[in-house]
């Protein structure tokens, strides 16, 4: 996302101005492709913010989930807590598959 952020203030800076003249930044030659360069970098950046995004919120859920000690809400909940720990890290699985131990889930 740090790259794309770069490459579209680069871009912004070879934008040419109203009066013609052509912007001092070092894409300033690609005066065509600026435009398309803004799209792509801005389209990255929100695709890159919804992944982050939905990985915090899966992440949230999970703990949420987790923090329960009750054998019957985590049977309840088994399928969805299998889902986001596949979704997160391996770490994640670990913890999945103590709990499983631990109430003798199999």
């Amino acid at each position: 996302m740090a790259v794309s952020l770069i490459v579209m203030i680069m871009a912004f800076y070879g934008l040419p101005d109203d009066l013609g003249n052509e912007g001092s930044g070092p894409l300033a030659y690609l005066t065509g492709w600026n435009y398309i360069l803004i799209m792509l970098t801005f389209v990255s950046l929100v695709v890159g913010g919804y992944v982050i995004y939905r990985y915090v919120t899966d992440k949230a859920r999970f703990e949420e989930l987790m923090s329960t000690n009750s054998q019957a809400i985590f049977k309840r909940n088994q399928i969805e807590i299998e889902r986001l720990a596949l979704r997160l890290t391996s770490r994640e699985e670990k913890r999945v598959v103590e709990a499983m131990k631990k109430y003798k889930i199999k």
